[in-house]
């Protein structure tokens, strides 16, 4: 299968199960609901609402990768991909592309609405654009690893919280640290991009065995 028949594949396929708008609505309804909790005071809402968007931007990307290649693994389809001109790697960088695209895509619309709800700058959207990439992969090596498993969410969020700290902790403190938090999260997402690919196909490599 080429790239492009691949890509396009994926991406008709991500539209097709909506996990991206059950995910964009959790985050949407949540983070609505929290300044109800915080009791709606500005200050307390602008000094509380980074850390816990990005929380609840790191449990939304969870919950949207939940069972991403569970389909396919039960399909055969990576038996035909292993066999396909592609590396493996390639075909996890092409899913796992398409599964960014249609959860960083409207969780981007929506971050910029919650930070001006909270009365916090809109830079942040900027930092998750630069932090999504690494969220998405990162959580896609444990999507991998926890497919097949009977309580593979849980099992999501326990072990790919630990792989996501730089952004819940640097994305909280863009716009307020100058330009270093924005590097950090950037390069946190490159290394996911170069590292990410190979260990989700050596993940699926464990799956098929």
């Amino acid at each position: 299968m080429r790239r492009k028949a691949l890509l396009i594949r994926e991406l008709r396929l991500r539209a097709r199960q909506g996990g991206w708008a059950v995910s964009c609505g959790v985050f949407l309804a949540t983070g609505l609901m929290a300044p109800l909790a915080l009791g709606g005071e500005p200050a307390l809402l602008r000094e509380a609402a980074p850390g816990a968007l990005w929380l609840l931007l790191g449990l939304s990307m969870f919950l949207g990768l939940e069972g991403l290649f569970e389909d396919d693994l039960r399909g055969g389809v990576f038996e035909r991909l292993i066999l396909s001109p592609l590396a493996l790697s390639e075909v996890m960088l092409i899913k796992l592309g398409a599964a960014w695209a249609f959860l960083a895509g409207p969780l981007l619309v929506a971050v910029p609405v919650l930070l001006l709800a909270y009365g916090a700058a809109p830079i942040g959207a900027l930092a998750f654009l630069l932090a999504s990439p690494g969220l998405v992969l990162t959580s896609g090596v444990v999507s991998a690893l926890a497919s097949g498993q009977r309580r593979g969410g849980p099992l999501l969020v326990f072990c790919a919280l630990p792989l996501i700290v730089p952004a819940l902790v640097f994305g909280p403190q863009a716009g307020e640290a100058g330009l270093l938090p924005f590097l950090i999260l950037a390069a946190h997402s490159l290394v996911a991009v170069a590292v990410c690919p190979f260990l989700a196909a050596a993940a699926i490599r464990l799956q098929l065995t």
